[in-house]
C-alpha cells in the first residue's frame, strides 16, 4: 500500500484500486493496520471512501468481483454523460442552466446505480447463482493475530486472537445485526435510526453508538460485555426462549452471563483486565491452569503438549499483567518455583 498516492483520490479512483477493493473484501488481512493507519490521518477523505465502499459492494456478490475493464466501462459512460451534460449546459439560459445542472446530476447518480444493477444481474444470471445462496461477509483473527476492520456503516471492530465476525455485505435500513464467536472491542457508529445489534451465543447486546468489549469464547464459562462509553441494552437467554433476563449498562459497568448457572450480574470492572488486550497487555486475574493454558494458545498462537506427569493443584490459581512479553518469559513467572519445565519448539509448547 503506496499511502501518500490515496491522499487526492476521489471515490472513483478507490474503486478502481486494487488494494483498496483487496482491503474493503477483507482479502488483504496484512494491511488491515495500514488503511486503518491512514483513515485515522485523514479523516477528510471518509465521505469518498464511503462512496466507494458502496460501489464496491453494489459491484461484488458471491465472491465474484467485477472485472476493472467491466468497471471502466461504467465508469466511461458515465463521464460520456456527464461530458454532454456540460456541453449541454453551456447553450442555455442561467435559470434553465441551474434546472439542467440538477437533473444532469440525478442522471449521473441514476447512472451509477443503474450500472450497480446491470452488473449486480449479470453475475447473479450469469453465474445461476440463487439468492437464497447468499454468504455473509466473515472476518477471522487466527490465534497470534489480531485484526482492525471498518464495517460498511462506519464502525470499528478490534478481532481479539482466535475470533470472528460476520455480517451482511448490507445492512438492512432498520438494523444492523451482526455475529460474535470469541472476544472483540467496538466503536459503534452512531444511529439512532438503525440499531446496532451483536448476537454471541444466548447474549444479545444492542446500541445505537458506543463502545465497548464483549468477550464471549466459546469454550469459556461465561459471557462479559464491558461499557467504555454511551449506554448498553444487553439481553440473555437463561432458559427457554421466552425466559429472559434484561440489563442496561453504562460506562465503566459490566454485565457478566454465567452460562451455567443462568444469571446475569451487573458490575464495575478492572479496564486493563477486560480491555488491555487492544494494546498489547496480557492479564491474568486468579485464572487456573487450563484456562491460562487456553489463553497463551490464542495469544501466541502455540499448541500446548502437556506430559502425564504434570499436575497442577486444583486450587493454583495465577495472576499477573504482561506488556508485550515474550512466551518463555510468561512460563517462567508460571513455572516458578519448578512446578514443570518447558520446551518451545516453533508452535509447540510441551511441559514436563
Amino acid at each position: 500500500m503506496e499511502a501518500h498516492k490515496y491522499d487526492r483520490f476521489g471515490y472513483k479512483d478507490f474503486v478502481l484500486d486494487d488494494d483498496f477493493r483487496a482491503w474493503l473484501n477483507g482479502t488483504a488481512p496484512e494491511k488491515d493496520h495500514l488503511w486503518e493507519k491512514w483513515l485515522l490521518a485523514n479523516p477528510a477523505r471518509q465521505a469518498e471512501i464511503e462512496k466507494a465502499r458502496r460501489i464496491v459492494l453494489a459491484l461484488h456478490f458471491q465472491d465474484k468481483s467485477v472485472p476493472d475493464h467491466d468497471i471502466g466501462q461504467q465508469w466511461k459512460r458515465l463521464e460520456s454523460s456527464i461530458a454532454a451534460s456540460e456541453a449541454a449546459k453551456e447553450s442555455e439560459t442561467p435559470s434553465r442552466r441551474i434546472t439542467l445542472t440538477w437533473i444532469w446530476r440525478l442522471l449521473a447518480a441514476a447512472c451509477v446505480v443503474v450500472g450497480a444493477f446491470f452488473f449486480v444481474n449479470r453475475y447473479l444470471i450469469g453465474h445461476h447463482t440463487p439468492a437464497s445462496a447468499y454468504v455473509p461477509v466473515e472476518h477471522k483473527a487466527a490465534n497470534g493475530q489480531q485484526r482492525r476492520l471498518l464495517l460498511p456503516d462506519g464502525t470499528r471492530v478490534t478481532l481479539n486472537a482466535g475470533s470472528s465476525i460476520s455480517y451482511p455485505q448490507e445492512f438492512e435500513e432498520d438494523v444492523r445485526e451482526v455475529s460474535l464467536s470469541g472476544e472483540a472491542f467496538f466503536d459503534v457508529k452512531r444511529n439512532e435510526k438503525q440499531p446496532f445489534v451483536i448476537t454471541t451465543g444466548g447474549v444479545v447486546t444492542k446500541v445505537l453508538g458506543t463502545s465497548f468489549n464483549i468477550s464471549a469464547y466459546p469454550e469459556n464459562k461465561s459471557v462479559q460485555v464491558a461499557v467504555v462509553t454511551g449506554k448498553v441494552k444487553v439481553n440473555a437467554r437463561i432458559g427457554s426462549e421466552d425466559q429472559n433476563a434484561c440489563v442496561f449498562l453504562s460506562k465503566s459497568e459490566m454485565a457478566t452471563f454465567q452460562k451455567e448457572a443462568g444469571e446475569l450480574i451487573v458490575s464495575t470492572y478492572d479496564e486493563k483486565e477486560q480491555i488491555g488486550w487492544k494494546d498489547g497487555m496480557l492479564y491474568f486475574q486468579k485464572s487456573d491452569f487450563h484456562s491460562t493454558i487456553l489463553k497463551l494458545e490464542r495469544w501466541y498462537g502455540v499448541k500446548f503438549e502437556v506430559a502425564p506427569g504434570v499436575r497442577m493443584d486444583a486450587d493454583w490459581r495465577f495472576s499477573g499483567k504482561f506488556q508485550d512479553k515474550p512466551l518463555d518469559y510468561i512460563l517462567g513467572v508460571m513455572s516458578y518455583p519448578g512446578r514443570f519445565s518447558y520446551q518451545i519448539n516453533n508452535s509447540i509448547v510441551k511441559l514436563q
